[in-house]
C-alpha cells in the first residue's frame, strides 16, 4: 500500500493492496494525511480491497465531513467495485458525485 498527495494537496492518492493485513496501516496514514486542504481521494491504483480496508475508507469520509469539510472519492478500481458489491453499497455512494466535481476540486 502507498499513499501519496498530489502537488496541490488537495488529492490524496492510494495504490496497492487494501485488506485486513493493512488495516491498522491505512487507519494511521489516514489519519495523518487528512487534513483541511484533502478534497478528493483517489482511488483507481487499488489492486485489492476487502470490506475492512472500505469500512476505514467510508469512517475517513465521514470523520471528515464532521469537521465540517467535503471529502469525495473517484478513480474507483474495479477491486473498489467489487468491495462495494460485496457489501451492498452502491458505487455511487462512494464515488464523487460527478465527473466535474471531481475535476473542480
Amino acid at each position: 500500500m502507498e499513499i501519496s498527495k498530489d502537488e496541490s494537496g488537495t488529492v490524496l492518492k492510494i495504490q496497492g493492496s487494501l485488506d485486513i493485513g493493512v488495516a491498522e496501516e491505512l487507519h494511521k496514514t489516514l489519519l495523518e494525511s487528512l487534513d483541511d486542504r484533502v478534497r478528493l481521494m483517489d482511488l483507481s491504483a487499488v489492486d485489492a480491497c476487502d470490506t475492512a480496508a472500505l469500512q476505514l475508507l467510508c469512517a475517513a469520509r465521514k470523520t471528515v465531513e464532521r469537521q465540517g469539510n467535503r471529502l469525495r472519492f473517484a478513480g474507483l478500481s474495479a477491486a473498489v467495485a467489487d468491495s462495494c458489491a460485496s457489501l451492498g453499497l452502491p458505487v455511487g455512494e462512494l464515488a464523487a458525485e460527478s465527473e466535474e466535481e471531481s475535476r473542480a476540486v
